[in-house]
């Protein structure tokens, strides 16, 4: 199977957590989470098993952004979720000289959250005019007093 060859790949690389997912619950074979330096030795090691980049996005918590990439496969029905926390002020690392395509996803995300990607060769806005100047999707949220 597999979600066994990605494990196998993954494991050199003494990654947080590689476990089997609930593909009726969540819709992912494989479960992943790793440290966001890792990631462009864990795209390399997903490509290697014939994987391709589905998706990539983030989630905004308070203490450090979740960068979630999807891997999928034509050889199999096989879907992995791999998660990187990112702590805030810090970057993530591209994976474009991996998955060209994910230079685009890289660009929605600095372009919606504000998150950069170091090593990323043209890292700009993508959706929103180039001079705006918030990120819609972060949780900033100004508290304001309500006038009695």
């Amino acid at each position: 199977m597999l979600k066994d060859e990605i494990s196998k790949a993954l494991a050199p690389l003494k990654l947080e957590r590689v476990e089997p997912g609930d593909y009726d619950k969540t819709g992912y074979h494989l479960e992943v989470d790793a440290a966001p330096e890792q990631m462009p030795e864990v795209a390399q090691a997903l490509k290697s098993t014939g994987c391709f980049l589905d998706s990539l996005t983030a989630l905004d918590f308070p203490e450090a952004f979740h960068v979630v990439y999807h891997f999928s496969s034509f050889r199999e029905l096989c879907r992995t979720a791999v998660k990187a926390k990112v702590p805030k002020g810090k970057a993530a690392v591209t994976i474009c000289r991996v998955y060209p395509g994910a230079n685009w996803y890289e660009r929605e995300v600095y372009d919606l959250f504000g998150l950069k990607f170091t090593g990323h060769p043209d890292l700009r806005r993508i959706l929103l005019p180039f001079d705006a100047d918030f990120h819609p999707l972060r949780k900033v949220f100004e508290t304001e007093k309500a006038d009695a």
